[in-house]
């Protein structure tokens, strides 16, 4: 099937589960729910869940349980989007062309909105039915996407990047920043169908951890480069603030060399990876 029909079908089947999922929840008429939905069921590129269920073909895991991943994982995604919007941090008013969640539902319900869809995302982790996980298995998933959006991971990221807003960076600081930031979150969805699945190889995850990485910061990078004219300067507390950025550092030829680069790295990571499971099977 040519990828943008396979990614069309993902698109569509995750975010009829996460419509689904919240439907479900007590109180939905209270604000709580309804922030939630909004920020969950907007438009999104749902390139995580992708990832999730790309890995779990390769993998061959029973698209029940990468149904239970991908809805964690967007779960955890939006609530970090609807953080990161808020005044104490990137201080956005618009987000996916739509007003902010914290604009339209108020700061406090917004925080609130983000912690309840961080739990969700654990509580589906933990109790929903995935074919063929041990409790083991579902232990390691749960421990692995805890610590990636953690202190040692997504959060640390977000830190030293609202740290770097005071400094200039230097391009492996810079790195460093998106990789926590954005990279971490992509290599723990595919790391998550890894991890359900029937057998472990340490250098199969590092080509899987190869992949996913590249994959995240060429995200991050391109992410920036669209963004550039609206979010490379901006003002808070009456001062201009200057968002470190590859175009904003190496300019924008560079950045999509930079992009290029990371793509034929995880292609190469790709075409390992089809070897081993080659040498797996055989």
């Amino acid at each position: 099937m040519h990828f943008l029909n396979l990614y069309k079908m993902y698109k569509n089947r995750i975010n009829k589960k996460l419509f689904y999922t919240l439907n479900q929840l007590p109180f939905q008429k209270s604000n709580l729910l309804k922030a939630m939905k909004y920020s969950v069921c907007s438009e999104s590129k749902r390139l995580r869940s992708s990832l999730v269920y790309l890995t779990g073909e390769v993998f061959q895991i029973n698209i029940v349980t990468l149904d239970v991943i991908s809805t964690a994982i967007e779960c955890i995604h939006s609530y970090s989007l609807i953080h990161d919007d808020l005044p104490c941090m990137d201080n956005d008013n618009f987000r996916r062309g739509k007003i902010s969640c914290h604009i339209k539902y108020g700061e406090s319900t917004s925080l609130l909105a983000g912690d309840a869809l961080q739990s969700l995302a654990f509580n589906i982790l933990s109790k929903s039915f995935m074919p063929n996980v041990s409790n083991f298995k579902r232990i390691k998933m749960i421990s692995e996407l805890s610590s990636s959006i953690g202190s040692s991971g997504m959060c640390i990221g977000q830190n030293l990047d609202l740290e770097s807003e005071k400094k200039e960076l230097s391009l492996s600081e810079l790195q460093s920043i998106n990789f926590y930031k954005t990279a971490f979150l992509m290599r723990a969805s595919v790391r998550l169908v890894y991890l359900s699945s029937s057998n472990f190889s340490q250098s199969v995850l590092s080509i899987l951890d190869l992949f996913s990485s590249s994959i995240g910061l060429a995200f991050q990078i391109q992410d920036d480069i669209l963004d550039f004219k609206k979010d490379s300067i901006k003002v808070q507390d009456n001062k201009i603030i200057k968002k470190n950025t590859y175009p904003l550092i190496i300019g924008l030829d560079k950045s999509r060399k930079k992009i290029k680069n990371l793509y034929e790295k995880s292609f190469l990571a790709l075409e390992s990876l089809k070897k081993k499971i080659l040498i797996l099977i055989c």
